[in-house]
């Protein structure tokens, strides 16, 4: 509640609710796309009105709403060795070009694959103040970690890592949150630094959008960690899990407290998987639009 003094009085207003964006990219397969329709069918549960923006890199959607805003981008895909044909950076990166086309103070990045669960959105853009606002990965907490336990091609990327690999804190990018025209700088950043790396045209083997917004973000400066319960998994095994009264919390292993979850982030395909890491898949089943997606 803001606090406005006039004429001797002290008045009471109820905090505007400032209208903001979901954003999302979509391309490949059915699968991306479907998970896409869920994801927009959870923001029935956003009380705050809100606009809906995607990049299509397949320019299959199309849509009547004048709240949906559909972009339509190309981005180059690779082939590769492993039947998922997971590794796309240049689809990855068309997250960090959302901001070129957001029309409101405030957008939230979602992963195709997440579920909104608990209207957080006000609470979050507080939370936020005017950094952009994202979590810590909760299996990767820093760079040094990163690096180790995975398996990633540094060529072209000397000049952007730190001599100390474990000063740079290493964020989750399934889900973020940015506003308009403020943190313009980040994602130019990140746009300079991936050109950088692949400026030779090959396959830098690792080296995933999580890692150029690492090298970028922590250059910049200007972000916020919050709670694991803004992006989880819901792999109780993984990140901390439980549900309280009918309402999921969670958090990173790394928080000190749950919080309400505000986006699952599990794929149709594989909510059925989680009960392998201690998740009651059944309840889980209840908010994650398992009939209608199945």
């Amino acid at each position: 509640m803001n606090t406005l003094i006039s004429h001797g009085f002290i008045l009471k207003l109820k905090k505007i609710m400032t209208k903001v964006t979901f954003g999302f990219i979509v391309g490949g397969d059915d699968a991306y796309y479907d998970n896409l329709m869920r994801a927009c069918e959870s923001l029935e549960r956003v009380k705050q009105p809100h606009e809906i923006l995607i990049i299509d890199m397949d320019d299959r959607l199309d849509i009547d709403d004048p709240n949906v805003k559909i972009v339509k981008a190309e981005a180059e895909k690779l082939e590769n060795e492993d039947s998922r044909n997971y590794f796309q950076p240049y689809i990855w990166k068309k997250r960090y070009e959302l901001y070129k086309h957001v029309e409101t103070d405030y957008c939230f990045y979602m992963d195709t694959d997440t579920v909104v669960i608990n209207d957080r959105v006000d609470e979050l853009i507080e939370e936020a103040e005017d950094k952009f606002l994202c979590t810590q990965h909760w299996w990767v907490p820093t760079l040094k970690d990163f690096v180790n336990q995975t398996q990633v091609s540094l060529i072209n990327a000397g000049e952007y890592i730190p001599k100390d690999l474990g000063s740079y804190n290493y964020a989750a990018s399934g889900a973020f949150m940015f506003q308009k025209d403020k943190h313009n700088k980040l994602f130019e950043r990140y746009e300079e630094i991936f050109n950088g790396i692949f400026s030779d045209g090959k396959v830098h083997a690792g080296v995933t959008d999580e890692l150029v917004l690492c090298l970028a973000l922590n250059e910049w400066g200007n972000y916020k960690f919050t709670n694991g319960s803004f992006n989880h998994c819901a792999a109780n095994i993984q990140q901390p899990l439980e549900l309280r009264d009918d309402v999921w919390y969670g958090s990173n292993p790394q928080d000190e407290e749950m919080k309400p979850i505000f986006l699952f982030h599990s794929a149709i395909q594989n909510v059925n998987t989680l009960s392998q890491y201690g998740t009651d898949v059944e309840e889980l089943k209840k908010v994650m639009y398992w009939e209608d997606y199945q």
